[in-house]
């Protein structure tokens, strides 16, 4: 087991408040009645402790749009500009389902093909974890590896569980580490008290979840359910939002367009979030090769439990957080279709 601390909960906001200097600190907070990830710098947030960011923190690594580069042609010559983010970032109160999906999109944009813009945001960002008290209404963590404690001190720089006043902290990294040393006054050596409260806390919110998963199941499943009319029946009420994939913390699909400034004689390359679950996505000039809503739904599956896991060693498709059931406007309840995969035989 990695290292642990106390920080009392009165000294978070004068943890976070000396990082400030150093780095650009992003917290959960509630603004216009929304949970979101929100940054100390112009004002201080009324920290949230409980819930959980509707929105997952990839957008820190990996932007709902982000300008690549710009390129230009002057007397003949050809000049390119990369707009790589290099930014420090300390990002605290990461729930453990988005510190997983963080790692999954750490095999994507950082094997076989480093991604320079995705590189540059990841190494220079912290992150503080937050485990889960309480379960999420539509989540299935648990059942999936990923919550609602982290376990896998890689995924992590710092890990805070909340014991009520105080706040026990597990060290994952040396940076983390460093973190602490500099601010060694702030924080106490975790008694085996504190260490037992934090595995009760653990144990009862494992026996509050409302639903779970199969995954085994799932997967074997999923070998035969090309022709099921499953597909068919769970996507005849989606409505192509893409919401379930813009929301979901290891979904990574994007376009790219080049966007000609004809004022300043130059183009910029953009990369914006797309979906699997748009009627446009694999367009081509001559086809559409998923012309159904039920070829759609039937790729977002396989991608989470099969596709993914194979293309990357390992990684975790879907981390259970529930989101794209909270977000569907048709009420498409990602369990329910798990649930039906899991009782075939």
């Amino acid at each position: 087991m990695s290292e642990m601390k106390i920080l009392d909960k009165t000294k978070l906001v004068e943890f976070l408040e000396k990082l400030m200097p150093d780095f650009e600190v992003t917290v959960p907070s509630y603004n216009n009645g929304n949970l979101s990830f929100s940054s100390m710098a112009h004002a201080r947030p009324e920290i949230d402790f409980a819930g959980r960011p509707l929105v997952p923190p990839k957008e820190y690594f990996f932007p709902q749009q982000e300008e690549m580069f710009t390129f230009a042609t002057k007397e003949g010559k050809a000049t390119i500009k990369a707009h790589i983010n290099k930014d420090k970032r300390v990002i605290w109160g990461i729930r453990p389902c988005d510190l997983y999906g963080i790692k999954t999109l750490d095999s994507v944009f950082l094997s076989r093909y480093v991604d320079s813009y995705y590189h540059a945001r990841r190494e220079n960002t912290i992150l503080m974890g937050l485990n889960c008290n309480e379960p999420c209404e539509a989540g299935f963590c648990s059942s999936m590896g990923t919550g609602p404690f982290a376990t896998n001190s890689n995924a992590f720089d710092l890990l805070f569980t909340n014991l009520g006043n105080q706040f026990l902290v597990e060290i994952g990294s040396k940076a983390g580490e460093e973190l602490i040393e500099r601010r060694a006054n702030l924080f106490a050596t975790a008694s085996d008290e504190e260490k037992n409260k934090s595995n009760e806390i653990e144990k009862q919110c494992k026996q509050a979840f409302l639903y779970s998963v199969d995954q085994d199941r799932v997967k074997a499943a999923l070998t035969k359910a090309w022709d099921d009319p499953l597909w068919a029946e769970e996507s005849k009420n989606c409505i192509l939002c893409g919401g379930c994939n813009f929301i979901c913390p290891t979904c990574y699909c994007f376009n790219i367009e080049d966007i000609a400034d004809e004022h300043e004689q130059n183009s910029t390359r953009v990369r914006y979030w797309d979906s699997c679950q748009l009627g446009g996505y694999t367009q081509m000039a001559a086809e559409n090769t998923r012309k159904t809503q039920a070829e759609r739904l039937r790729q977002r599956i396989y991608d989470k439990f099969s596709y993914v896991p194979a293309r990357h060693n390992g990684a975790i498709g879907c981390t259970g957080c529930g989101r794209c059931t909270e977000v569907c406007p048709s009420e498409i309840n990602i369990t329910h279709i798990l649930g039906i995969l899991g009782r075939q035989k």
